[in-house]
């Protein structure tokens, strides 16, 4: 059975959709996991084995085409794409699909979460499915494709057989999306989590001492999070540190470079407030770089030693 994809990414994703900070996004390319929500979805499917993949284009079209010109994908644009609804569209994808696979994965784009097993379930299943996390349905869907299907065809009958049989999973990505409140934080936060479980990897850290250790990843946090909140005590709270250990190891590390890395202004409900001097800042910059400048060469260096046992 010759299994094809069809992600609809054609509904209004540019139109009113915002960024944490309010910037305004397209959707099908928001930066995800190291890539673009789409390009991932693509990289899934092809890792899998899944070909051709289709791609529904309609908001920003050409802009969509253009990201997607070296991914070797069939792309599909609906003209009309603010007058369809999903079933619509589903059914303009489908009667592409007809001539070029005999099952078709579907998956709208907002839906980037789901995991490799998840796939080789469906791709498993010889007959319509949608898979289910703890009874709630989630995406991509599997459905067999119907010779006899034609532009007449009713995009509700289309919707009813992509809700066919559920094919239970423990992943709960699939029910995942990105439209959702909090939707692109939760859904980063699965990616992460299923990378930290699957993927052979290691942890460094940069400690400067004298005598005793005096500065590392925590008093860089805290700095951090004080230059966020201009607060020692709201810093010290959000990493479940006591106020007064806080300002222990900032004095440590100030005692130990001889400069301050906070001016304080003493008062307030907050007990004042805090700003990092220019001292400070250029410490905590050149102390962020040479952190990244060690993860980059030592992924280097593990890759060499350990690529072999990912």
């Amino acid at each position: 059975m010759k299994t094809g994809a069809l992600i609809i990414a054609s509904g209004d994703y540019g139109e009113g959709q915002q960024d944490n900070e309010g910037i305004p996004v397209f959707l099908p390319m928001y930066p995800l996991d190291g890539t673009t929500v789409i390009k991932g979805e693509i990289a899934k499917l092809r890792k899998a084995k899944i070909s051709p993949i289709l791609v529904l284009t309609g908001c920003h079209s050409e802009t969509l085409q253009l990201h997607l010109s070296h991914n070797n994908v069939v792309i599909i644009e609906d003209e009309d794409y603010q007058r369809h609804s999903f079933t619509d569209a589903l059914a303009l994808g489908l009667l592409q699909a007809k001539e070029q696979m005999d099952r078709v994965l579907v998956l709208p784009v907002e839906y980037p979460a789901f995991a490799d097993k998840t796939l080789e379930q469906l791709l498993d299943c010889e007959h319509s499915a949608v898979p289910a996390y703890e009874e709630q349905p989630g995406w991509p869907r599997s459905i067999v494709m119907d010779a006899d299907l034609d532009e007449q065809q009713n995009a509700e009958d289309l919707w009813t057989q992509l809700n066919t049989e559920h094919l239970f999973t423990d992943d709960p990505g699939i029910t995942y999306s990105l439209l959702e409140e909090n939707g692109v934080d939760h859904i980063s936060q699965y990616l992460k989590d299923r990378w930290n479980a699957t993927t052979l990897h290691f942890r460094n850290k940069l400690v400067i001492s004298r005598e005793e250790d005096f500065f590392g990843p925590g008093v860089y946090d805290l700095l951090k999070y004080i230059d966020e909140t201009g607060s020692i005590q709201a810093a010290a709270a959000k990493m479940n540190m006591s106020y007064s250990k806080g300002w222990k190891i900032i004095n440590r590390a100030e005692k130990e470079l001889g400069f301050r890395f906070l001016n304080r202004c003493n008062g307030g409900k907050n007990g004042g407030s805090s700003t990092i001097t220019p001292e400070g800042r250029v410490f905590m910059e050149r102390y962020h770089a040479m952190v990244e400048d060690m993860r980059r060469i030592t992924q280097n260096f593990f890759d060499v030693y350990f690529g072999e046992f990912q």
